[in-house]
């Protein structure tokens, strides 16, 4: 999607009569003038430039003459931006064509012929309301007086999450984010950063659990040509990168004893060797770490460094469960969708009534990163300008409704052997089929296989 800074002067003009489309273009010469001379020029343009203001004529090819494909253009571009402000340009006298537009959901009209002075004021006054409206979205979106990036806060959960932030973030002392897999530590880390002084220094992050504790000590600490086996090329590593800048340590109860060690000297002395050196380096950062587990109960059983974790856990923030904070899982859901819309240029603007109660009723162990991906397969399966709930395949929706629905009674013969694995089989996969009303790419991802094998499976079950 283009940057929305970027689109608030930004004007599409969907006129044929190349004289007019001049004549506007000069009327708006402060402006970014995008024309398209057709639907669907205007539709391409929609897309590349998502401009916040169109101008249309209601007279386009290939019925110049009538309203049709005015109409229809008028539909496309709300079904596909619906917060586009549209004014809509009709013949002298046209009055009924202006008030169905605006029926469909043009915002305002203007009649020909055009004088510059009254066009430039709807104009203006389109992108000043479109402005606003922007903003409060945004507002609503977040719920914070500041932005904090990538954050939806709607519950009261958040919103202290959110306030905690703003306060800390301008302090610079170390963090420890705690919270289930999933909650999103990674995402608070970065709103830490970009609301603190260090934001326009470098925001580094390593996974602890990700790398073996040689490559995770060559990453951080970065190494010496010759230190190790492979090491052809001194490397510089990634604290030393984030030098002035803000370093998070995803996953730290992962880290082994001598790396801890190892740590600890860096937070007391900001000082640190690369791998297989002697030259001591400074390293002026500030710290944010993040686990899901207990550190307390590890330190208590000798798995992690008391210093260390006082030493990280300056400020402690507890990140909530998405299971204790439902009423953010429909903002949740509605920016996963736009954002999952725009990156394969499908026209999914939201979600249905229906769709936020089947995902308000699920536990979400996975909590946002489980949603986020369920938000990602239904987007894709939308056959609408909406996810509607019949789009969503909950996790545990095999196990609890299929079982509810007889799903494992197969038919068994009074006398003779018992049905074949492959009829059995083939009887679960109808009515697998069945349930999802032959939704062929929702079964395959219900039964936990890819498509293509999916399609295969039918073929050779002669379900095909």
């Amino acid at each position: 999607m283009a940057d929305d800074r970027s689109n608030t002067r930004r004007l599409l003009v969907v006129e044929d009569d190349r004289g007019l489309q001049r004549q506007v273009k000069w009327c708006f010469d402060g402006y970014e003038v995008v024309v398209a001379e057709d639907r669907d020029a205007a539709i391409v343009a929609m897309r590349r430039y998502e401009p916040r203001v169109v101008l249309q004529d209601l007279g386009l090819p290939p019925d110049p003459a009538g309203l049709s494909e005015g109409f229809a253009s008028l539909r496309e571009i709300l079904a596909l931006a619906p917060h586009t402000k549209i004014i809509v340009m009709t013949g002298n006298g046209d009055t009924k064509a202006a008030v169905d537009a605006i029926g469909l959901g043009a915002w305002d009209f203007y009649q020909k012929p055009v004088v510059a002075e009254v066009l430039r004021l709807i104009v203006e006054r389109a992108f000043h309301v479109a402005a606003l409206e922007a903003e409060n979205r945004r507002r609503h979106t977040l719920q914070t007086p500041d932005l904090l990036e990538g954050i939806v806060a709607v519950s009261d959960e958040m919103l202290a999450l959110c306030r905690k932030i703003e306060k800390l973030a301008p302090a610079d002392v170390s963090v420890l984010l705690r919270g289930e897999s999933g909650t999103g530590k990674e995402v608070a880390a970065r709103a830490i950063h970009t609301q603190s002084p260090r934001a326009a220094r470098p925001f580094m992050a390593i996974n602890c659990a990700a790398l073996s504790e040689q490559l995770l000590e060559s990453e951080l600490f970065g190494h010496e040509k010759g230190a190790f086996t492979g090491a052809t090329d001194r490397q510089r590593g990634r604290l030393e990168l984030a030098d002035g800048g803000t370093f998070f340590l995803d996953e730290v109860g992962e880290l082994k004893p001598e790396l801890q060690a190892k740590l600890l000297r860096v937070l007391q002395e900001r000082r640190f060797e690369r791998v297989g050196g002697s030259r001591t380096l400074e390293v002026d950062v500030r710290w944010i770490a993040a686990t899901n587990r207990d550190l307390r109960a590890m330190i208590d059983d000798g798995r992690f460094r008391e210093d260390l974790y006082h030493r990280l856990a300056v400020f402690l923030v507890h990140l909530p469960a998405l299971a204790t904070r439902r009423e953010d899982i429909p903002d949740l859901a509605e920016t996963f969708a736009r954002h999952f819309a725009s990156r394969i240029k499908k026209r999914v603007s939201g979600l249905t009534e229906g769709a936020k109660r089947l995902l308000a009723s699920y536990d979400y162990p996975g909590n946002v990163r489980e949603l986020r991906n369920i938000i990602e397969r239904a987007v894709i399966l939308a056959q609408g300008l909406e996810v509607s709930d019949r789009d969503i395949v909950l996790p545990d929706a095999v196990s609890r409704e299929t079982r509810a629905a007889g799903f494992f009674t197969v038919p068994m013969p009074s006398e003779g052997p018992p049905p074949t694995l492959e009829v059995v089989e083939r009887h679960y996969v109808s009515r697998v089929l069945d349930h999802l009303e032959g939704r062929r790419m929702a079964a395959a991802q219900v039964l936990g296989i890819s498509y293509p094998t999916f399609l295969k499976r039918l073929r050779e079950l002669g379900l095909d």
